[in-house]
């Protein structure tokens, strides 16, 4: 990703050097354990946050969007009705409160602004504590030597992070003016021509604080959950060829920290892999095993499976986990899906013709292409081939297509024979003991095979068409196949896009015009 590298705050633990020039005498076992107790004391609190945000103040019931909203409208009100009281009001109510209608609202909506200032500084605040956990995870990996800030991707997402502690930090701001001066409002009522001045500033900075706040709507992260900083992180860059098919689609979609946990755990496991299968096998089968539990395998046949590539203690580090509990694997799997369906459609696919004995496209190769139906940011394109035959060979994979760039690709490759066969014409079960089953001949299957992964960039909106063809080194078509999708922007997205535009760009003409309306009020124009 191009770009500067965004600056993470630095926090140095205390060493039992700078306790001694303070006086005291601490070892360093003392100052591990007091860091120890900071860190958790950071942790408790953010799970409590989180637990208020996400019921009540982001999520659940909304407060962030609710009160803005019912503030906005109310604040409305009160300019529609200054000077003019309704009848009920002034007949009933007026007398007893006596204030007039225009000001009662006036009031009301300054207050429920004042209680949006209060559910943001507290969604702000807990975001500030997500962000410290961050920054004491990053200075941790340091610590063991193992730094993920040079990990592929960790630029991107801090550059996020920061990005959203920014414009929480500037939405609350901008309310906090905006309640100062609808207070000022109430002191100088809206009869007077800087009261009607400052009201209108005050508006417009409540409705740029909106769209300043829909940004934050995105990218959500936090410490508590080991799954929390996946909406944070976008890959950058994907291998072209999958060399370990779900190890390497995994590891794309995981995060940095999570990435250094994935690579510790695969070493331990690599340790327990009984003798006479090969370590990369095993992972195969391993993530094939869970992305089938995933799908509905029940956890007593789950381990079975585990046991029959790892020793009985692999198969309970790899269940028991601390890092890597089994409801992270599965959640690990449901956002890899969400962000490549053509990737484990392709998988079920082939899954499916395996275990109704269905025959293969070719006689002699195992060929499968797939792409998303619905195309948001980008396409991407997976294609599986495994050579059945005994003798290597050489075959050319082609992808045309006027709506996508490259418009064009040509890609070569070359097929090993087949060390096993690992395609039966018979039906398979999903599961018995050895590898005569699915899971056993798919994991050999994605092992020996070619699987590519190509990204298209969408040229424009609307029905777009893909053709794909796998040809011979002379020329001679093997299979084609077209492919027709529709690209079209996400819904959440494009209406996230739509209300912060127009709040903003509201907002700021609001701001504007009172801004000249007082400016020509003093030079009396």
């Amino acid at each position: 990703m191009i770009g500067s590298k965004p600056t993470i705050i630095e926090r140095k633990k205390p060493n039992a050097f700078e306790f001694h020039l303070r006086g005291l005498c601490v070892s360093e076992t003392a100052v591990d354990v007091l860091s120890d107790d900071i860190a958790s004391s950071l942790f408790e609190r953010e799970r409590a946050l989180l637990s208020i945000d996400n019921q009540l103040i982001s999520l659940g019931l909304r407060l962030t969007l609710l009160l803005p909203a019912f503030s906005l409208f109310i604040l409305l009100g009160a300019w529609a009705y200054e000077g003019t009281d309704p009848t009920w009001w002034e007949s009933s109510i007026k007398p007893s409160v006596g204030q007039s209608f225009s000001s009662t609202l006036l009031l009301l909506g300054t207050v429920v602004g004042i209680g949006w200032l209060l559910a943001l500084g507290i969604h702000r605040y807990r975001i500030a504590l997500s962000y410290s956990a961050f920054v004491q995870q990053v200075e941790a990996s340091k610590e063991r030597h193992q730094s993920i800030e040079a990990l592929h991707g960790f630029d991107g997402m801090a550059h996020r992070i920061q990005k959203q502690l920014r414009m929480h930090s500037l939405s609350f701001t901008t309310v906090l003016l905006s309640c100062i001066g609808l207070s000022v409002v109430l002191l100088l009522g809206l009869r007077t021509s800087l009261g009607q001045n400052v009201f209108l500033a005050s508006w417009g900075m409540l409705l740029l604080a909106v769209g300043f706040h829909m940004n934050t709507r995105q990218n959500r992260f936090n410490m508590v959950h080991k799954s929390g900083l996946l909406d944070a992180f976008e890959a950058p860059v994907h291998p072209s060829t999958l060399d370990g098919v779900f190890d390497d689609m995994i590891r794309t979609h995981l995060d940095p920290l999570l990435r250094s946990q994935y690579d510790e755990l695969m070493r331990t496991i690599q340790g327990f892999v009984k003798r006479g299968i090969k370590h990369d096998f095993a992972r195969e089968k391993v993530l094939m095993t869970l992305y089938r539990h995933y799908n509905g395998l029940d956890s007593k046949t789950v381990r079975l499976e585990l046991e029959e590539v790892l020793k009985e203690e692999g198969a309970d580090a790899l269940l028991n986990d601390e890092s890597f509990s089994v409801e992270l694997w599965l959640q690990l799997i449901e956002h890899a899906q969400q962000q490549c369906p053509a990737f484990f459609r392709l998988i079920d696919r082939i899954e499916q013709d395996m275990e109704f004995g269905r025959p293969p496209a070719l006689k002699d190769l195992v060929f499968e292409v797939d792409l998303e139906n619905v195309v948001t940011k980008r396409a991407n394109l997976f294609v599986f081939m495994h050579n059945l035959s005994k003798k290597s060979r050489t075959v050319v994979f082609r992808v045309q297509s006027p709506d996508f760039r490259p418009n064009q690709i040509s890609m070569r490759y070359d097929l090993a024979p087949g060390k096993e066969v690992w395609w039966s014409s018979e039906a398979l079960p999903i599961s018995i003991e050895g590898n005569e089953d699915v899971l056993g001949k798919m994991t050999g299957l994605l092992r020996d095979g070619t699987m590519a992964w190509q990204t298209l960039l969408p040229e424009r909106f609307g029905e777009a068409t893909v053709s794909v063809r796998l040809e011979e080194v002379s020329g001679d078509l093997l299979i084609g196949r077209q492919i027709n999708v529709n690209v079209r922007n996400e819904f959440r997205r494009r209406l996230r896009r739509i209300v912060t535009l127009s709040t903003q760009v509201m907002g700021t003409l609001v701001i504007t015009l009172a801004s000249v309306l007082e400016l020509l009020e003093i030079f009396n124009v």
